[in-house]
């Protein structure tokens, strides 16, 4: 018998950190549209409290009002 040990799943920190470090943006739509995840804005809070230097901008667009996160690239 041969069994194939599951991959582990990532967590919804890991999955935001792989996106943001791959050089892209990401908002809290994005986040759900993209990877399902509906605690975007928390799970910035928690990168952020471990250090992580994530930018953020308000946007304004067709009268809605969001934030867009990154992490500069240096």
């Amino acid at each position: 018998m041969n069994i194939t040990p599951k991959p582990k799943k990532l967590t919804h920190i890991q999955i935001i950190m792989n996106h943001l470090l791959s050089g892209k943006t990401i908002s809290n739509m994005q986040g759900y549209k993209l990877y399902n995840i509906t605690t975007v804005v928390r799970r910035i809070s928690d990168l952020r409290a471990a250090g992580v230097p994530i930018q953020d901008v308000f946007i304004k667009r067709n009268g809605e009002k969001y934030k867009l996160y990154w992490i500069n690239k240096t």
